[in-house]
């Protein structure tokens, strides 16, 4: 329980600071939330994908292999980027643009494949609930003042966000 558990915490508690963030600052997806309360699970896939909790992860390789043209030879360590493989313009249309009525349930924001994260269903069922609260609670989200960003290579978090909730 504590590997299922214990390093959620960070991660749903900065992808819950990001819905707020990221709502706050686009109005008008808010307003689509609202109207539509059933594109709540394309919205947290929105919020994964476009501010990835998780930043980064290392990765250890298994056998020599190539990356665009750069040799990894077995036993080496790299970093896999779920936030930037998230805004690749390889992958994803307009990348750069936060649109909750977007596609977005192939974002690697909870890793992927054997390396998925196993407690990613706790974190959408808490991200969806907290959603759900908020649409049927409040009518605005105001960002109030700048938010300050944690410095942290690994979790994409805030260590304030000054919001006001306007019901």
């Amino acid at each position: 329980m504590i590997d299922y558990i214990a390093p959620s915490l960070d991660t749903t508690i900065s992808a819950i600071s990001n819905a707020l963030y990221l709502l706050g600052t686009h109005p008008e997806q808010w307003r689509l939330l609202k109207d539509d309360p059933d594109l709540i699970p394309a919205a947290v896939n929105e919020i994964v994908r476009y501010e990835s909790p998780l930043r980064a992860f290392a990765r250890r390789v298994r056998q020599d292999g190539e990356i665009a043209g750069t040799t990894l030879p077995s036993g080496s360590r790299v970093l896999v980027l779920y936030a930037s493989a998230n805004r690749d313009e390889d992958a994803w249309d307009d990348p750069a643009t936060f649109d909750i009525r977007r596609d977005a349930g192939r974002h690697v924001g909870f890793g992927n494949g054997a390396h998925a994260c196993a407690g990613q269903g706790l974190a959408r069922l808490e991200t969806v609930a907290i959603l759900r609260a908020l649409v049927e609670r409040v009518d605005r989200i105001e960002v109030t003042g700048r938010p300050v960003w944690a410095v942290n290579n690994i979790i994409r978090r805030h260590s304030h966000l000054p919001i006001r909730l306007v019901a």
